[in-house]
Order: structure tokens, then sequence, then C-alpha cells
């Protein structure tokens, strides 16, 4: 049997009761812990157990349960050392956490502590600096701004965008900013110097915006990034050498921009590289050699390159590219003899505007891809299997090019445009429209054809049939035809064709060409010749057959009613070139910015001389202005109506420009007003000083002495 625990008594103690009878004997002092008796120790608990007990209301002796007769004072209770005292009663633990978590809340409310820092402290001052010179959220806030790889997104949409992402991989450190995208932003204009002290940035999207002068030296700084994109600017200047260290580049995008120069022979050393964009710039060629060194491309777009021509000798084992486009090269010769074998995978094939030669058998193994070859110097027999109704061919102007086309499809037609080659197109077209596109071609112009020559024509592109009798003296053709993305339309009085060229190569989608927008408002009362247009991603041409021999009159009528953007401040942006009679007119025309907004009507007048009964008029992409805003696709040339007549036989009427100004012989005619009256006020002036001057004469001499 154990021992009653016997606590140690002092003087001061009163006596205790004694054992009660066949208790067990008493157990030796508790042995000390540090300077105080282990009893000490327990008592404390015990009493704060038991005083905790009595606040709560609930008795803590061992005889609480005793009843005494009523007017009888309860003694006071006897503590007998022998016993053990009795313990309190354990609060549930789910109580104890409860009010574990009710201080803390409590104590935080009272001291709050800043929430923990997930980004580096260097990129989070960095991305700061950055966004506070460009005016963005992150920079532009209060003195607790949000950790940015908690925010991560300040803005996102297709057509803007500002954000980040982080690589927060090893918990033992802080997150490090990896990923900067900040496009659709117009009033950027410059780089911060902050953004090349994100070192580990991997991946810089700054497309869209209006970034000017040269590209810093500091891109170096940035030898991780895998992709960097910088289209749509405004950034001149040559290529900075210091970006040749980039190394881990697997897509660049440097298109539509004003970097002039050669075009750099250290991408080669890119060899990571998988999606390569260079095009609507001022760089020169050639092409360099070493760019076969990029094995891994899926896409290749280069263009517009002015200078020395280029040759195939940089096309390499490229078994992984889908997508070439080599449209306004300089390329010269003959395609390779093993071209099929060197790109295996090709889906989508541009070659257009060069002046490439020899047979295109050799393309034979790309029947089922889009294939656009114009305005080349290809020769021999066009490969019958080559023309698809479900896959685009464009081999038009490519006069060496002969061959006979099949039969229609039943219930199709091919998806093919040729003119401008020697392709014998009997049996798809009547003989009549033969005629029309030989003179088109200009391979034997039958003017015998048209028994009376025509003065005037007008079409209203993507739209109906419309006649304005109380406003122009002509009828507006219809041009609804879908034209696919290689094909020509010939109206039913052969006095007009349409033509178009062109397919996104991403989307490889076949826009039929026409847009139609009822719902914009206009401000004009020719609406229905505005509402509707007719566009093309690459080139569109009207050709005029027939006409009088003379100088004409050629209206163009323009309203942007697709890409709906905040003038100079939105991100999208309209751009193509414009040529009548093969001259150049406009460079670089963007309708919204002629016309003062979206959906605001603009023309432009222009005089042409037409001496082959033919003219012509082609509105062509020049590699500007964003690819994908509101929409992939949504770029190239776009035209609202045409208009051609002789200035001997003006129109009742014209439409009124979207901002009129005074014509030259009004402003000759109020000079001349403006002369005739000045003359009239000298005159005045002079009459009345003779007259002043006589009368004063003759006072003098009749009053002499006054």
């Amino acid at each position: 049997m154990g021992c009653l625990l016997k606590t140690q008594t002092s003087a001061a103690d009163p006596p205790h009761l004694p054992p009660p009878a066949g208790a067990p004997p008493s157990c030796s002092p508790l042995p000390e812990v540090g300077s105080r008796p282990l009893r000490d120790l327990v008592t404390h608990d015990l009493v704060s157990a038991q005083l905790s007990d009595t606040r709560n209301g609930a008795r803590s002796n061992s005889f609480q349960n005793l009843k005494h007769p009523p007017n009888v004072p309860t003694p006071p209770p006897q503590v007998n050392r022998y016993l053990p005292t009795p313990m309190a009663p354990s609060p549930p633990a789910p109580f104890l956490l409860l009010l574990a978590l009710s201080g803390l809340a409590v104590a935080a409310a009272q001291f709050p502590f800043p929430p923990p820092q997930l980004t580096n402290a260097s990129d989070a001052d960095a991305l700061r600096a950055v966004f506070k010179q460009w005016g963005l959220g992150y920079g532009a806030t209060a003195t607790t701004p949000e950790d940015p790889c908690l925010k991560k997104v300040w803005f996102g949409s297709l057509a803007r965008n500002a954000s980040i992402d982080c690589s927060c991989g090893d918990s033992t450190l802080p997150c490090r900013i990896t990923h900067l995208n900040v496009t659709g932003y117009r009033n950027l204009t410059d780089f911060p110097p902050a953004l090349f002290n994100l070192t580990e940035l991997v991946s810089l999207d700054l497309s869209n915006n209006n970034l000017s002068g040269q590209i810093p030296p500091g891109i170096a700084n940035l030898s991780k990034l895998e992709t960097w994109h910088f289209n749509n600017n405004q950034l001149n200047g040559p290529f900075p050498n210091g970006s040749s260290g980039l190394r881990s580049l697997q897509s660049l995008w440097m298109f539509d921009n004003y970097i002039e120069g050669t075009l750099p022979e250290f991408i080669a050393n890119f060899t990571n590289l998988t999606d390569l964009r260079i095009y609507g710039m001022k760089l020169q060629g050639p092409i360099p050699k070493k760019f076969s060194n990029l094995i891994n491309l899926e896409k290749l777009m280069l263009g517009d390159l002015d200078g020395r021509n280029s040759t195939f000798d940089f096309i390499a084992n490229w078994t992984n590219l889908s997508t070439l486009s080599l449209r306004k090269c300089g390329i010269t010769g003959e395609l390779p003899n093993m071209l099929s074998n060197l790109l295996p995978n090709l889906t989508y094939l541009d070659l257009g505007s060069n002046n490439i030669s020899g047979s295109l058998r050799l393309l034979l193994p790309y029947k089922n891809s889009s294939l656009y070859l114009g305005g080349n110097n290809f020769s021999g027999n066009l490969p019958s299997e080559m023309v698809q109704s479900s896959r685009p061919l464009d081999v038009s102007y490519n006069p060496l090019l002969i061959g006979i086309l099949p039969d229609n499809p039943a219930g199709q037609k091919w998806s093919i445009n040729y003119i401008g080659t020697s392709i014998d197109a009997s049996r798809t077209t009547n003989s009549e429209n033969l005629t029309l596109l030989n003179c088109l071609h200009m391979k034997g112009c039958d003017r015998t054809f048209y028994n009376n020559l025509i003065t005037s024509c007008a079409v209203n592109c993507g739209g109906k049939q419309t006649t304005y009798p109380d406003s122009l003296s002509n009828m507006f053709y219809d041009d609804t035809s879908d034209l696919g993305a290689s094909g020509f339309h010939v109206n039913s009085d052969r006095q007009w064709v349409v033509s178009n060229v062109g397919s996104d190569p991403l989307t490889l989608s076949n826009s039929p060409g026409v847009v139609n927008e009822s719902q914009v408002n206009l401000g004009t009362d020719l609406p229905e010749l505005y509402r509707t247009a007719r566009t093309s991603r690459s080139d569109l041409w009207y050709y005029v057959v027939g006409l009088s021999n003379g100088k004409y009159t050629v209206q163009l009528f323009f309203a942007e009613i697709v890409i709906e953007s905040e003038l100079n401040s939105g991100p999208g942006r309209r751009s193509f070139n414009i040529d009548i009679q093969d001259r150049n007119i406009k460079t670089d025309f963007d309708i919204t910015k002629e016309a003062g907004g979206f959906g605001r009507p603009t023309n432009i007048t222009h005089e042409a001389t037409v001496d082959n009964s033919v003219l012509k008029i082609h509105l062509y992409w020049n590699g500007r202005g964003p690819r994908a805003i509101p929409y992939e696709g949504a770029y190239g040339p776009l035209v609202s109506a045409i208009r051609v007549f002789l200035p001997e036989i003006p129109p009742n009427n014209s439409p009124p420009p979207a901002r009129p100004e005074a014509a030259p012989h009004d402003n000759k005619r109020r000079g001349v007003v403006a002369g005739i009256a000045a003359l009239c006020i000298a005159a005045a002036v002079i009459s009345s000083s003779v007259v002043y001057l006589w009368w004063k004469w003759v006072s003098l001499v009749k009053h002499p002495n006054t």
C-alpha cells in the first residue's frame, strides 16, 4: 500500500489532525526543484486551479455536498494533510485551443505585424521603379504596396496586359520575378533602367506599346530570357550587339518597328529558337547563311528586306518547321531540289513578291498546304494536283506559268488565284471572262470586245448594290462574293474585277473578306457605303476594265469599323499601303488616324491616267500593325467603296469629307476679296486726306490774317 503525501510545515502552520487509524505511513518530504520544493510547485498549481473553479462558481473542498441544519454555521473546513488534495477538473482541450486563438487574434489586432514578403527585395524594388516610371498601378500605390508575387496581375485582357509571374520553387528563398508582360499601353515610350535589374526574367513581352529610340544595351543583363517580344513599337536604330548573348532565347518577335541596318547574323547563335518573326521594318538583306544553325525552328517569318538579294542557302534540315513566310525578302534563284526532305512538315509557305524561278513541281509534296507563290518568275506547267478546293493556292503574276486548270468539282470552285499568268482556264470560266482576264495581264486585251467603252464605275466594297440618286451620279455595284484566301470575282457586267490573296499563317483560317457593322454610328448621310467593307490579310486588287482612255479621278472611301481604338492611345492600329496604276500614293495608311476616330469616314482622291482600258488599284499589308486586336487576323487593308469617273463629267455631288477643308479656289477667291477691300479702304483714306488738305488751303487763302 502506498504512503500518504506529507507536506512540510512551518512554525506558523496550524496543527493538523492526526492520521486516521489504519492510515499508511507518511512519506519523506518532496525533493526540491531549483530553489523551490516540488511541494510548492504542486500546491501552486492546485491552488490556481481551485481559484479558477471558485471564480466559475464551483466548490473546491471535499465537503461541498454536506447538508447543515438551518441557522447552524458551517464549521471551517479541516485540512488533513495526509489525504491527497482533490484536483480541479481540467477544461476541455477544444476550449483551450479556442481561448489561445482568441488571444492571438486580440494580440494581432493590438500589435499588427506586416505580412511576410514573398518577393525578392531587389526584384520588388526594380519592378516598383519600372511601374512608377510607366505610370502603372504597383509603382503608384501608397507606402505599403502589395507584394508583387501575391498580386501578379494588375490588368489583363487581350488588348492590354500588365502582369508578372514568379518562381517560388525553394521555400527557403524569396520568390524571383521571372515573367513580365506589359502590352497595349500607347503611353509607354521608353525603357526604365531598372527593367534590366530583373535578371531572373525568362519572359519579357513589351509588344503593342509606343516604345521609341534604340534598344538599350542593358538588355544583355537579361541573359536568361527565353521569350522576348517587342513587336509593334516605334523602336529605331540598329539591333544592339549586346543582345548577342541571349542564347537561351526560344521566341523572338521584333516586327513592326523602325530598326535598321543589316539583318543581324548573330541571331544564328540562338540555336534554341523555335519562333522567329522579323518583318515590317527597315532591315536589309541578305538572309545570313548561318541561319541554317537554327535547327529547332517551328515558325520562321521574315519579310520586307531591302538591299542585297538572298538565296535559299540558309535553309537546312528543319524537320520541326511548320510555318515559313519569306515575303519580300529579295530571294532569287530556284527552289532547292531536296526542299521537301529539308522541310517535311510544312503546312504554310509564303514566298510571295520575290524573284524566284524554276518549276513548281518541287512543291508538289506540299499540295495539301497553304501556298502563296505570287509575284515571282516561276515557269513551266502548273501541276494539276496542286489545285485544291480546300487549300489556297496563289500563283498570280507569274507571267511565264502555263498549264490547264482541271474541271471544277461539282458544286465547288478551285481556291486558286491565277490572274497575271498564262494558265488556260477555259474549263472553269466562259470565253467572255477569259477575254477580260487577258486584259488584266496584258496578254492581248481585245478592245473590240467592248462595244461601248465606259467613263465611270463605282463599287460598294463588301456591300450590296446601292444607288444614291440625290447625292451621287453612280450606282455602286454589289461586292459581297466570298473570295476565300486566294481567289477573284468578275462582276456580271464585266466592268470590274476584285482579287484577294492572304490568310493568317497562325490560324490558317479563311476569311470571306467582307465585314458588316450595322451598329456603328458613322455620322454621315451615306451610311450604306461605310457600314460594309472588304478586307484582306495580304493583297487586295480592284481592276476597272473597259475604260475609255484618259485622265480619271479615283475616289477611295474608308471608315474603320473593326479595330475600335482610342485615337493615339489604344493598342489596335491598321496600317497598309495603296498603289494606283502601279504607283504608290499612300504608305502606312491608318484609317482611324486619317479620319480622326473610329467609325468616322475619310476619302482619298487621286488623279490617274488610263491608256490601255484598265485601271488597277492595289491595297496591301506592309507588315505593320497588331495582328490579333480585337481578334486573330484583324490586320491588312480595308476599303469601303471605290468610284472612278472622268473629271470632265463630274458627279452631281461628292460625299462630305470627314474633316472639311477649304478648296484652293475658295482660298484664292477670299484672298482676292480681301485685297480689293484693302485697296478700297486705302483709297478712302487718301481721298479724305486730299479733301482735308484742300479745305485747309482754301481757308488760309480766304482768311490770311486769321
